[in-house]
């Protein structure tokens, strides 16, 4: 499509253009007054306009002192007065107003279609085709005929009373001329550009050859032929003969814009306005008549309409093309989103087919994950208990050796070591199994009311007991603002603080281990803490300081790593390299941090804070973390006479029960009785009542949750015994079974005599509440 374009032409060029339109303007000027004036002088169309017009819309204004020169030329002869020098300079003036309402007329009608077309064709829409016909061919000449007139009547060339008559026959010749030639011209231009216009850098940007021109077939050489001999006939017989055949040429309009296209029907127009103006100028034709004016106007009035219908229809259609070719587009622009989004479907498909098979994948090792994962469980179950049954008679018998009064002190260190080692293999057993529990997400904490002054003092006793045997000082500094009650697991929270304590106390063989606890203060708490009616936030820190051997930098992120011990050889041997790991996963589960700084041969500084919530209001005493000063000793002897029991032991391992019964003998305890599985137990509580059974849970025949249900809910006793698991099963898990079960408390083993007698003693209590 042909797009106007204001690029401006180069000197030469522009001058050739200016030299040139002035001399087409001057020509067809002279050929209109000696072949187309009536007898009276007078012009019905001015073709100059027509291609003066032209060539504005198609140069822009730097065309237009050719339409100035050729304007001035084309009239100083018609108006040239040489009688003297004032009549030839007034008609010098004259023409040269003619000349400048010309030029600005004409320059007015393109900046004005310009500007509302925006630089596209004026025949590609019917609107612009209505612009270009208003502008164009109706205003410019508005200024030209009013300009020319008024410079006319200034000479005295025309009357003032006959000014309207003038004009409007100015006016209207201009109209006319603008009408059949203006579009002509533009139609050669178009058809030049698209077929034989080669732009210069076209072989560069777009790599096209010069443009072919288009191909005519005979058929449509001898269509053209035959519907121009039609117009011609049809053209002869209404101008010349007088026939009323003139509105017949308009279907030949019609079918040359359907079969030639724009520069047909403009061709043809010119060819049907040059017959009927050279018939009606010599006084042929039904337009021609005595009144000069009237056959004016009726041959203009039937050129403006075979001109605006013509155009008006190649504007149709052209929109009509317009849109098949955007409807077209718009169609293979959803032809290809229609492909690209099968081509999409057909990936997501795919992908989808992927995802499937990697989610069943996926599927399946999380299946053979929990897979391996159980069975690590329980191989460490396994394993736990068939160690600790062992574990429980060396402990067991060691315990009851250190009472013992015929040894001597060597033999008494020899047990001691003994009964260290054995001690840390159980703890090795237990800190396997809760790294096993944290890294399969099977830990939990479980809050509850906690006196946190009770539990640090009993860690200090712990403590200072170790520190004692080393012979370094122990210190401990409890701010005085510490909250008397908080809500936390009691276990974990000791076995943090433990294993913190512990470690400074190992790797200090001389000066101090300071222990300092303190509650820090923030806005940000007290904020969180109001939103709650009964609980406030409170952010603890604990503070664990030694003088010990210290760490080097490079290696402070790797001691919170299982099994990586960073000490000297000879304290590696003391530990299992789980503690430090355990104690940070813990602490991550609380929402709290361990953090450390040390330094090589001075000693470290370990870190913990964490926030827990704390009642505002005390309402209940809690329960004490320690023991009672004046709760009798283990192993004393008299034990039985406090707290007489019938006890009976549910253990089928032999070693075992000799265990059980020396540990119960040595508190006194005479009346035991022994089952060696389930059914002994429930056949024996038939026939005899027992205050505490010591049940074991894996036993043959019927295990010990099976009995202990049994017990409670089928045997119908009166007084039903005060049931203790005492087992080898030690996972958090095991407990709250046999809690679940109906057992009404929990030793594990190897059994430590102090737990055993403090389960024996919350039998006592039990009785004496029921």
């Amino acid at each position: 499509m042909l797009v106007l374009s204001q690029k401006r032409l180069k000197t030469f060029p522009r001058i050739v253009a200016i030299v040139v339109l002035a001399l087409v303007y001057y020509g067809t000027a002279e050929i209109s007054r000696h072949v187309a004036a009536t007898p009276q002088s007078v012009t019905p169309v001015w073709p100059p306009d027509g291609f003066a017009s032209a060539a504005v819309i198609i140069f822009g204004y730097q065309v237009l002192p050719g339409v100035l020169i050729g304007s001035f030329l084309a009239n100083i002869w018609a108006f040239w007065d040489a009688q003297s020098w004032s009549t030839m300079t007034a008609s010098i003036l004259q023409v040269l107003g003619i000349a400048i309402g010309t030029s600005i007329g004409t320059g007015a009608g393109g900046y004005l279609l310009r500007k509302t077309i925006k630089g596209k064709h004026p025949f590609r829409r019917l609107n612009d085709v209505y612009k270009f016909l208003f502008l164009t061919c109706g205003f410019a000449p508005m200024i030209n005929a009013t300009v020319g007139v008024v410079c006319l009547c200034l000479g005295s060339k025309v009357s003032w009373s006959s000014f309207d008559i003038t004009w409007l026959t100015w006016w209207i010749s201009n109209v006319a001329g603008i009408c059949i030639f203006t579009p002509l011209i533009l139609s050669f231009y178009e058809f030049y550009f698209k077929n034989f216009k080669v732009p210069k850098d076209s072989k560069i940007l777009f790599n096209i050859a010069k443009p072919k021109p288009p191909k005519i077939h005979q058929w449509q050489i001898l269509e053209a032929i035959i519907l121009v001999v039609v117009v011609i006939f049809l053209g002869f017989i209404s101008f010349y003969k007088g026939y009323d055949l003139e509105y017949m040429l308009i279907p030949c309009l019609v079918w040359t814009v359907l079969r030639f296209g724009q520069l047909g029907a403009t061709s043809l127009i010119v060819i049907i306005s040059t017959i009927a103006i050279l018939g009606t100028v010599q006084g042929f034709g039904t337009f021609a008549s005595k009144n000069n004016a009237s056959s004016l106007v009726l041959l203009q009035s039937f050129i403006i309409v075979i001109v605006v219908t013509t155009l008006s229809l190649i504007a149709i259609l052209s929109e009509k093309q317009q849109a098949i070719t955007n409807l077209q587009q718009s169609k293979l622009r959803l032809t290809n989103k229609s492909i690209q989004l099968e081509k999409s479907k057909s990936i997501l498909n795919d992908t989808a087919f992927i995802l499937e098979k990697q989610n069943i994948a996926l599927t399946e090792a999380k299946q053979i994950a929990e897979l391996a994962n159980r069975a690590k469980t329980e191989f460490l179950s396994n394993m736990s208990h068939e160690l600790r049954t062992p574990l429980n008679a060396i402990l067991g018998l060691v315990q009851l050796l250190q009472e013992s009064k015929n040894i001597d002190n060597q033999e008494k260190l020899d047990i001691q070591t003994i009964y260290q080692s054995g001690t840390h293999l159980l703890t090795l057993i237990d800190d396997i199994l809760d790294i096993s529990k944290i890294e399969s997400g099977k830990m939990e904490l479980h809050l509850q009311e906690v006196h946190l002054l009770s539990l640090v003092k009993n860690l200090v006793e712990i403590i200072q007991v170790q520190a004692n045997q080393k012979k370094i000082d122990f210190i401990y500094q409890f701010a005085p603002d510490l909250p008397e009650l908080v809500y936390a697991d009691s276990k974990r929270l000791k076995q943090i603080l433990l294993n913190l304590l512990g470690n400074a106390v190992k790797f200090t063989n001389k000066g101090h281990v300071i222990f300092r606890v303190a509650a820090l203060k923030s806005s940000q708490l007290e904020t969180l803490s109001s939103d709650n009616s009964s609980n406030k936030l409170v952010s603890l820190k604990f503070e664990i300081e030694d003088s010990g051997v210290g760490i080097d930098n490079s290696k402070l992120e790797s001691i919170f790593l299982p099994f990586e011990q960073v000490g000297e050889n000879n304290f590696k041997n003391q530990g299992t390299g789980l503690g430090l790991a355990i104690s940070q996963r813990i602490a991550d589960m609380m929402g709290g941090e361990i953090t450390v700084n040390s330094r090589r041969g001075i000693g470290s500084v370990f870190l913990f804070t964490v926030s827990l919530q704390a009642p505002k209001l005390i309402t209940t005493t809690p329960k004490n973390d320690v023991l009672e000063v004046n709760q009798p000793s283990y192993f004393e002897q008299n034990l039985a006479q406090k707290f007489p029991l019938k006890i009976l032991i549910a253990e089928d391992n032999i070693v075992n029960q000799k265990v059980a019964c020396k540990i119960l003998n040595r508190l006194g305890y005479e009346e035991i009785g022994i089952a060696v599985n389930g059914i002994e137990v429930l056949e024996t509580l038939r026939q005899h009542t027992y205050d505490v059974i010591l049940m074991d849970v894996q036993m043959p025949e019927i295990d010990g949750i099976e009995v202990t249900k049994q017990i409670i809910n089928d045997l119908g006793l009166e007084n039903k015994p005060y049931i203790i698991a005492v087992t080898a099963n030690a996972m958090d898990t095991d407990r709250e079974l046999c809690l679940a079960a109906g057992m009404n408390d929990y030793v594990s083993k190897p059994v430590n005599v102090n737990l055993l007698v403090e389960a024996l003693l919350r039998s006592q209590h039990s009785a004496h509440k029921a």
